[in-house]
């Protein structure tokens, strides 16, 4: 095939044209055009590409030939409705719709194709990924890759199963010395510029990944990315409160919160073993996720001399093998319900994953469920057979399955010797089985999109003596209820959490922490911010900040990101991800304290959730070296409406050292909603006694414990945080009974909702309606004790 020069205008994304397919406009081409390759060979298209509406659309025909695809158009009726098949894949479009029909769902086009000189032009990435293939946007060579998806190495044999696990010890014991790491420093920045995707990504609205939602009648689980939903212990659809109490889920009517009522109670029978852990609700469906136990035919194997003077059976030198009937696995299940009568559930569908729990999330209609199999030992098993993980779902078939181990993938070089695995459920399909997909060398840190999965994987590259911390970033497409694999990327020093990767326009953003706090020279400590295109190749990073200190909390916000450090103080940053290939600090704030989460509030101010301290003199510290001791819980307001002097607009402290809340490890426990001037979250405070009085005070010293229960603020970038009462569970007896630490958890409040003018606050064993502007309570029910 012919190179062809592609040419396009593309100097921003906000700078395309919005075209209509009456109207088509085709940008002049001012900088480097753009190349379109497919699986390595450059597109030979007679005619040049076009943009429309941020889509880069090409002519059907000849780009269905490059993709190795074959065009039918219909007759009659249909004539303008085309049926693109490749391989086992298809896709359905029409002219002048923007509905494309694959793999028996409908896909909403940018775009809708038309015909323009004789040609069809329709969205190139649309197009692509209908058939199956990988499209990524290179901005620095300008080019667009459409790619079969990338294949990891299969596993294949036990042998090699072996050969692996052996590894991933070797790496996971050789390089980490104690607490110190022995890293290396990269230095540089990446000087070229680099121009966002034309492959159909929208320009997003700043407050966009804020977690807010298009109404406000009822309270949403406070998630990361709006689109993609979290499960959470509680949740409500504004009628009903669904929520988890010990081993039960129970549905409570609060439509009228005068008298609300327990509309329904899922027990689960205790030879079942399943234990709820979170929970979805839609519509139509309610989702109970938890962990329970599943029973399978494995011959364990242990090292085992036998009684003196036997002679036991052996597969290997020291190893002898004891026939188990059944063995039991942890496992992860799905209980679908539907709920179009909340007050009797109808259980219709179950999957299982065989390990723990780690993540999922919801889009749509699409379930995605991440398990972690345990920690293997080749020596517990006595063949492949017993390793590979068990799976099931019984909207196909009530037995349980096993995924091949030549259908296990694995993650080279990670030190991690569990195994992840991914189940991935079409809801609107009852007949189409979840998708299960098995990586050895796992990680626990997971981020999703609306359209990707990244699970972030550590790796230990030896260097010298020592060996450099990095992380593999693995990158997959969500595909409505299925996951294709789609290429890996790496990147020094580790991610805290979900919060520290995020998407936005094409690019792919992470904070690390590279090295150790306490080290000197290269091995110290210092925070990195990395920006990856599509293809997960780094086109632009930002090192080196607050040498000595560790990241604490991340927040990206459109083009913006906020990172806060901490060893004696909070150095709140922000930076500026405009130009993705020079990410820059705008600004930054050093204050006491430090936030362990970020909350946008709007465009001018961030919101922190943490802890206050006190910083001890080097006279009086063992290491000789001042240090912090955290304190009573912090709330910040930060100011960031002039980005290059961030200020500390507004704090509230609550208790002494010792108070905690479950938001600073959770972010679904906090209630936020702008609109209504409202914030709210659970609070275990601690108090020193002596403290009111004058009392002298260490500032090692903890408080005891004097209350639990919810704290609702009013919230105004004006006038700062404004306590408007507090909402317990536990009586004044049970306080009394409380002693210095302890009460009766199964009444501490954990979540607060709303729906229309009601407050409703959730322990395990109770519900509690409260008025929104007064905070009198309304109404109460106590759950039935089981």
């Amino acid at each position: 095939m012919r190179k062809t020069i592609l040419g396009l205008l593309l100097c921003s994304m906000l700078a395309i044209p919005s075209v209509s397919a009456d109207t088509a406009t085709v940008a002049r081409p001012q900088q480097k055009d753009i190349q379109i390759r497919v699986n390595g060979n450059p597109a030979a298209l007679s005619q040049p590409a076009l943009t429309e509406n941020n889509a880069l659309v090409v002519p059907l025909a000849e780009a269905a030939e490059a993709l190795g695809a074959k065009v039918e158009w219909g007759t009659g009726a249909n004539r303008d409705t085309a049926t693109i098949e490749r391989g086992d894949r298809s896709a359905r479009l029409t002219i002048g719709s923007v509905s494309l029909e694959t793999d028996g769902r409908t896909v909403k086009l940018e775009t809708a194709p038309r015909r323009s000189g004789g040609d069809v032009y329709v969205p190139l990435r649309a197009l692509s990924e209908a058939l199956g293939m990988i499209v990524a946007w290179d901005g620095v060579g300008r080019i667009v890759r459409v790619d079969d998806p990338a294949a990891l190495p299969a596993i294949g044999t036990y042998k090699k199963l072996s050969e692996l696990i052996g590894k991933a010890n070797e790496r996971g014991n050789l390089y980490r010395r104690g607490d110190i790491l022995f890293t290396t420093t990269e230095g540089g920045m990446m000087e070229s510029p680099v121009a966002e995707s034309p492959l159909n990504v929208a320009p997003v609205a700043e407050e966009s990944l804020t977690g807010a939602v298009p109404t406000d009648d009822y309270s949403r689980t406070n998630v990361q990315t709006e689109g993609v939903d979290e499960a959470d212990w509680a949740k409500t659809d504004g009628r009903f409160v669904y929520q988890i109490s010990g081993s039960r889920v129970l549905i409570a009517d609060v439509s009228d919160p005068r008298a609300p009522k327990l509309a329904a109670t899922l027990e689960y029978d205790a030879t079942e073993r399943f234990v709820p852990q979170e929970l979805y609700v839609d519509e139509s469906r309610l989702i109970v996720i938890g962990q329970n136990w599943i029973s399978s035919p494995v011959p364990l194997v242990v090292e085992d001399e036998g009684p003196e003077g036997s002679a036991p059976a052996t597969d290997r030198k020291g190893i002898s093998i004891l026939p188990v009937p059944e063995a039991s696995r942890s496992a992860v299940t799905a209980k679908i319900y539907e709920i179009g009568n909340a007050d009797a559930p109808k259980l219709v569908r179950e999957t299982k994953l065989e390990g723990q729990y780690v993540t999922s999330r919801k889009i749509d209609d699409a379930l995605y469920i991440v398990s972690n199999k345990g920690y293997f030992y080749p020596t517990l098993y006595e063949t492949a057979q017993d390793y590979e993980p068990w799976y099931g779902d019984t909207g196909r078939s009530p037995e349980l399955k096993k995924l091949p181990i030549d259908r296990i993938r694995y993650f080279p070089g990670s030190p991690d010797n569990t195994t992840m695995l991914i189940g991935a459920l079409d809801l609107s399909k009852s007949d189409r089985e979840m998708q299960v997909s098995a990586y050895l060398g796992s990680g626990q840190t997971i981020y999703a999109s609306t359209k990707h999965l990244y699970a972030a994987i550590p790796e230990y590259v030896a260097k010298g003596d020592g060996f450099q911390e990095r992380t593999k970033v693995h990158k997959f497409r969500l595909d409505g209820g299925s996951v294709v694999y789609a290429g890996e990327g790496s990147v020094p020093g580790t991610p805290l959490n979900q919060y520290s990767m995020d998407e936005h326009q094409g690019f792919f953003r992470i904070a690390t922490t590279k090295g150790n706090m306490w080290g000197s020279g290269e091995a110290q400590s210092t925070n990195n911010l990395y920006v990856l295109d599509e293809g997960l190749k780094t086109v632009g990073k930002l090192e080196k900040l607050a040498p000595g200190e560790r990241i604490y909390s991340v927040r990206f916000v459109g083009k913006r990101a906020y990172i806060v450090t901490f060893r004696n103080v909070d150095p709140l940053f922000a930076i500026d991800l405009r130009d993705p290939a020079k990410p820059s600090v705008l600004g930054q704030l050093k204050i006491p304290g430090y936030s362990d989460y970020l909350h946008p509030y709007d465009d001018n101010h961030i919101i922190g959730f943490g802890k206050d301290t006190e910083v001890q003199s080097s006279k009086g510290s063992e290491t000789g070296e001042p240090m912090a001791f955290y304190q009573g819980l912090k709330m910040a307001l930060f100011d960031v409406s002039d980005v290059a002097r961030p200020k500390e607009k507004f704090k509230e402290i609550i208790g002494d050292r010792g108070t905690h809340s479950e938001l600073l490890s959770n972010p679904k426990a906090l209630l936020f909603s702008k609109s209504r001037n409202l914030l709210a979250f659970p609070v275990e405070l601690m108090e020193i006694p002596n403290k009111a009085s004058g009392g002298k005070q260490e500032i090692t010293e903890y408080g005891e414990f004097v209350y639990q229960g919810a704290y609702v603020y009013r919230i105004d970038p004006n006038e700062g945080f404004k306590l408007r009462g507090r909402i317990t569970h536990l009586s004044d007896e049970d306080f009394l009974k409380s002693g210095q630490y302890g009460y009766d958890d199964s009444k501490a409040v954990r979540r607060i909702l709303y729906s229309g003018d009601t407050l409703f606050t959730l322990s395990a064993s109770e519900l509690k309606a409260s008025d929104m502007a007064s905070l009198a309570e309304r109404g109460k029910l106590i759950y039935p004790v089981r």
